[in-house]
C-alpha cells in the first residue's frame, strides 16, 4: 500500500509540474529563486527552461502547431500579435485584485477583445551606464541628474584613448545604438520623434522624417566621424564585454544588465541619465514590456495561470526581483527595495525617467506584418551602421522596403 501511495504521489507531482521557459539567461539565478519560492508557497513544482534567443521562437512555433509546448513562456511585444491572432495563447483569468494592481498601460498591450493573453513583467528600461573610474581618470565630470547629447559626445571623446600596454579604451557602444532598435529609439524619442510608422487615411506608411535622420546621423557619427565607438571590425569583444573589462566609458543597453555587472565586482559602475537631445525637451526613453503567456497547448493551465499571476503581482516575487536590482512589475511600489539593492549607483535616475518612458511602436502593434516591416527597416539601417551604405541611401531603401510591405498591412483585431 505504501508503495502504491508513493507511485500516486509521483504521478500527481509529474502532472502538476509547470514547464517555465525564458530566453533571458542574465537573470537565471533570480528566476530560479523565484520559482523555488513559488513552489514553497503553492506546492506546485516548476521546471526552469532556458532557451537561447536564436532558437526560442522556433520552440514557440509549437504553440501554433498544437504539439507539446511549455506551460508558461516569456513573450515580447514584437511577436505577441502574431501568436494572439492565431489563437495560440490561452486567456488568463486574473483575480480582480491582481488585475487592479498591474500597470494598466502594460496590461492593455496584452489584452485582446477584453481577454488578458499576457501578464506583463517589470519594465525593461533603456539605461545609460558609466564607468566612474574611467571618468575620474580622464577628468570627465560624472553626470548625476542631467546632461546633453553634446556633453555625452564630448565625454566619449575624452574617454577614448589607448593605454601604454596597447589596450584601446572606447567612449561608447554606438554599434548597439542602431536608430531603429529600442536602444537607438531612446535617442529618437528624446529628439522629438513620434513613431516610425504613421496611419494615413485607412493605410500605413513609413515615417522616416527629419528627426529620424538627425538622430541617426548623431549616433552614426559616434562611430565614423568622432571615432569614439568601435566599428564593425574594430573589436572582437561585444560592447558589454568591453564595459565589463574596463575598456568602455559609457554603455547604453537595458536595466537588466545589473545582473551582468555583478560578475565583475571590481567594476566601478553607476547609472547615468539619458541625455537631453533637444533643448527644452526632457529625455523620453524606451522601455520594453515583456509578459508571461500560457500557450493554448499547455497541459497544466490552472497551475500555469497561478504562476503567471504570482510572478507578476505577489509581494514576495516583486521583493525578490527588486532586492536583486531588477525592476519588478510593480516597480514604484518596490522602489526603496530596488534602491537599497544598488546603493551608491545613482539608481534614482531610473525612476526619475520612468514616467516619461514610451513603448516603441505601441500604436501599431496589431499590424498584420509588423515584424516583417521592422525587419526590412533593420536590414536597411544595418547597411549604414556597418559602413556599407550612406545614411541617405539606407533611409531611402528602408522607406521603399517598408512602404512596399505596409501597402498590405491590416489590423489583426
Amino acid at each position: 500500500m505504501k508503495r502504491l501511495f508513493g507511485i500516486l504521489v509521483l504521478a500527481v507531482s509529474a502532472l502538476a509540474q509547470v514547464q517555465y521557459a525564458t530566453w533571458d539567461g542574465t537573470r537565471q539565478k533570480v528566476d530560479e529563486r523565484l520559482l523555488k519560492a513559488f513552489t514553497e508557497a503553492t506546492g506546485i513544482q516548476v521546471a526552469y527552461n532556458l532557451v537561447p534567443w536564436g532558437t526560442y521562437w522556433q520552440k514557440a512555433s509549437a504553440m501554433i502547431a498544437g504539439g507539446s509546448t511549455f506551460d508558461v513562456m516569456w513573450m515580447n511585444l514584437d511577436n505577441f500579435p502574431f501568436y494572439a491572432s492565431q489563437g495560440a495563447l490561452s486567456p488568463i483569468a486574473l483575480s480582480p485584485e491582481a488585475k487592479g494592481r498591474l500597470p494598466q498601460g502594460a496590461l492593455k498591450l496584452y489584452t485582446v477583445k477584453d481577454q488578458v493573453l499576457g501578464v506583463p513583467l517589470g519594465p525593461q528600461v533603456v539605461t545609460v551606464y558609466i564607468n566612474r573610474k574611467l571618468f575620474q581618470e580622464r577628468g570627465v565630470p560624472i553626470p548625476k541628474s542631467s546632461w546633453t547629447f553634446e556633453e555625452m559626445r564630448e565625454a566619449a571623446k575624452k574617454l577614448t584613448f589607448t593605454r601604454p600596454d596597447g589596450k584601446k579604451v572606447w567612449g561608447i557602444n554606438a554599434m548597439d545604438l542602431q536608430v531603429d532598435t529600442e536602444y537607438g529609439m531612446a535617442f529618437y524619442y528624446s529628439n522629438g520623434g513620434t513613431g516610425l510608422i504613421k496611419k494615413v487615411g485607412d493605410r500605413y506608411e513609413a515615417n522616416l522624417d527629419q528627426v529620424f535622420y538627425d538622430t541617426a546621423k548623431k549616433l552614426l557619427d559616434l562611430i565614423y566621424v568622432d571615432k569614439v565607438s568601435p566599428g564593425p571590425q574594430e573589436s572582437t569583444l561585444q560592447g558589454y564585454q568591453l564595459f565589463q573589462a574596463g575598456q568602455m566609458g559609457i554603455y547604453v543597453l537595458g536595466s537588466w544588465m545589473t545582473e551582468v555587472w555583478k560578475a565583475s565586482p571590481g567594476l566601478d559602475w553607476a547609472f547615468a541619465p539619458l541625455p537631453e537631445m533637444k533643448k527644452g525637451f526632457a529625455p523620453k526613453g524606451v522601455y520594453s514590456v515583456h509578459a508571461l503567456v500560457v500557450p493554448s497547448g499547455s497541459k497544466n493551465r490552472e497551475a500555469a495561470y497561478k504562476l503567471a499571476e504570482w510572478y507578476a503581482t505577489s509581494p514576495q516575487a516583486n521583493r525578490i526581483l527588486a532586492g536583486a536590482g531588477l525592476l519588478p512589475t510593480l516597480a514604484e511600489a518596490y522602489r526603496s527595495t530596488y534602491l537599497q539593492a544598488l546603493p551608491g549607483r545613482n539608481a534614482e535616475v531610473v525612476f526619475a525617467q520612468l514616467p516619461n518612458m514610451v513603448v516603441r511602436h505601441a500604436d501599431v502593434r496589431n499590424l498584420s506584418n509588423l515584424p516583417e516591416v521592422l525587419d526590412a527597416l533593420g536590414s536597411a539601417m544595418n547597411l549604414a551602421w556597418t559602413g556599407n551604405l550612406s545614411l541617405d541611401k539606407a533611409i531611402e531603401k528602408a522607406r521603399a522596403d517598408m512602404n512596399a510591405l505596409l501597402r498590405n498591412a491590416k489590423p489583426l483585431w
